[in-house]
C-alpha cells in the first residue's frame, strides 16, 4: 500500500474516533441530544468514505494464489466511497438545522430537499461508477452536491443565528466556511468537466487532488471545532440559565435574586435613586396543598408567577425567594410608586379566576413593601423591612399591602372577597 493509503485510512479512523466522541456525548445533553447524533453520524459516515478511498489500489493483505497484490471492486471503493460522503455532508446538513433553530414550517420543505438531492446524487454516482471511464463525471457531481450543501447550509445557519448575539460570531464563520468550502469545490467540478484537470481522490495522489483533499479534511477538523463551540457554548449558556432560574416557575431564583438585589443597592449607593422591594406571600397557601396535595399548590405556583411576570413593569425584577413566597426589586421607584405597583400586582391576583384550582374560588396575596433610606446600612436591612411589613399584611387580615414603619409608607386595608383563599 502506498503512503497516501495509508493517510486516507489513518484520516479514517480520526474521523471514526470523532464519532464516536460526539455519540458519547450525546448521552450527557439532553437539549443537544438530536444534533450532536447526528454529528457523530456525519464523523462516522465521512470515516467510511475516506476509509473505503484508502482502500483504493492494491492491496498486499489480499494476495492470490500467484502472490499478486489483489483491488477491491471498483464500484465499492469509489462509487459508494462517495456516497458515503454525500450523505455524510447532508446529514451535517440537518445537524446546523437543529443548532440553529430550523422553523418547523420549514422542516417538511427541508426534508424533501435533502431526499431529492440524495436521490439524484446516489443514482448519478452508482451510474457513472460502474468503471474509470465516468471518473470524471462521478468525482464532479459528488463535489457539487457537497458544495450546494455547504453554500445553502451555511447561509441558512447564518439567516437564523445572526438574531442571538451571542451565536452572531459563530453563524458567520459558518458561513464563511461554507461558501469558501462551495467555492473551492465548485470550481474544483468545473475544472474537471471542462478543463480536464485530474480531479478524482486516487491511490496515485495527484498534487491538485491531493492539494484539495487537505483542504477539506482541514474544513472537516474545522467544523467539528466550531460545532463543539456552538454545542457547549450552548449548554454552557443553558446551564447558567437554569443557576439562575426557578425551576418550577421560571422565575429568578434566590440566588439571581440576590444578585439583583447587591446591583440595585450598590446603584443606589452610588447616585441616591430611590430603590423599592416588594416581598409577596399567598395566602392561605398550606390549605391549598392539604386540600388539592402538591400538584395542585405547584400548578398555583406556576399560575402565580405568569400572572406577577405580566403585571410587573419593563425593568423591574421579580423572582421566588422560596416556597410560596415571591420578590420584586424596584429601581427607581419611590415609596408611592411602589405602592401603586404592588396594588396593581394584588388586584392582578385577586381578580383573577383561574389561579385556585377550586372552581368559584380565588388567589389572595399579601404584599410588604420597603424603600431604602439613609437610615440602611445593607441591602438585606431594605428586605428584612419589607418582609416585615408582609407579616404585619398577614395579621392584618391578608390580601392587602402594607409599608414598613419608616414613616416613609401608610397601610393599604383591602376587604377579603367571598370565597377568596
Amino acid at each position: 500500500m502506498s503512503a497516501l493509503q495509508w493517510l486516507w485510512l489513518m484520516v479514517g479512523l480520526q474521523m471514526l474516533l470523532f464519532g464516536l466522541g460526539w455519540l458519547g456525548a450525546s448521552h450527557m445533553a439532553q437539549s443537544a441530544r438530536s444534533a450532536m447524533r447526528e454529528l457523530a453520524l456525519f464523523n462516522l459516515l465521512v470515516g467510511i468514505g475516506l476509509g473505503l478511498v484508502g482502500l483504493r489500489g492494491p492491496l498486499p493483505i489480499l494476495s492470490a494464489v500467484d502472490g499478486q497484490a489483489q483491488v477491491l471492486p471498483y464500484l465499492l471503493t469509489h462509487a459508494m466511497a462517495n456516497v458515503f460522503q454525500m450523505v455524510a455532508f447532508v446529514v451535517l446538513w440537518r445537524a446546523t438545522q437543529s443548532l440553529t433553530g430550523q422553523a418547523p414550517t420549514r422542516r417538511l420543505a427541508q426534508h424533501t430537499e435533502h431526499a431529492l438531492m440524495l436521490t439524484v446524487g446516489t443514482a448519478l454516482v452508482l451510474w457513472l461508477g460502474q468503471s474509470t471511464e465516468g471518473a470524471q463525471q462521478r468525482a464532479a457531481v459528488v463535489l457539487l452536491v457537497i458544495a450546494w450543501v455547504a453554500a445553502r447550509s451555511g447561509t441558512q445557519s447564518f439567516q437564523r443565528m445572526r438574531r442571538d448575539a451571542s451565536q452572531r460570531r459563530a453563524g458567520l464563520l459558518l458561513a464563511l466556511t461554507g461558501w469558501a468550502t462551495a467555492a473551492m469545490l465548485a470550481a474544483r467540478a468545473a475544472s474537471g468537466l471542462f478543463g480536464g484537470a485530474t480531479i478524482e481522490f486516487n491511490d496515485g495522489g495527484a498534487t491538485g487532488t491531493l492539494g484539495l483533499a487537505f483542504v477539506l479534511l482541514a474544513a472537516v477538523f474545522s467544523l467539528n471545532l466550531l460545532f463543539a463551540y456552538i454545542v457547549f457554548g450552548r449548554m454552557a449558556r443553558s446551564l447558567h440559565q437554569l443557576s439562575r432560574h426557578d425551576e418550577l416557575t421560571g422565575l429568578l431564583n434566590r440566588r439571581a435574586l440576590m444578585e439583583s438585589l447587591r446591583t440595585e443597592w450598590t446603584r443606589y449607593m452610588r447616585s441616591r435613586q430611590p430603590l423599592a422591594v416588594l416581598c409577596l406571600d399567598i395566602d392561605h397557601f398550606k390549605t391549598i396543598n392539604d386540600t388539592g396535595g402538591h400538584a395542585a399548590g405547584d400548578a398555583v405556583l406556576v399560575a402565580l408567577a405568569d400572572t406577577l411576570r405580566q403585571h410587573v413593569r419593563g425593568g423591574d425584577v421579580v423572582g421566588r425567594s422560596g416556597g410560596e413566597e415571591f420578590l420584586a426589586v424596584l429601581p427607581a421607584t419611590d415609596a408611592a410608586a411602589a405602592h401603586d405597583v404592588a396594588e396593581r400586582l394584588r388586584r392582578a391576583v385577586a381578580g383573577h379566576d383561574g389561579l385556585h384550582p377550586e372552581p368559584g374560588r380565588r388567589i389572595t396575596v399579601s404584599v410588604g413593601v420597603a424603600c431604602a433610606g439613609a437610615a440602611d446600612k445593607a441591602v438585606d436591612t431594605v428586605v428584612a423591612r419589607a418582609d416585615a411589613a408582609l407579616y404585619r399584611a398577614k395579621e392584618s387580615g391578608r390580601n392587602r399591602v402594607r409599608g414598613d414603619d419608616s414613616g416613609t409608607a401608610q397601610v393599604i386595608h383591602f376587604p377579603a372577597r367571598p370565597g377568596s383563599a
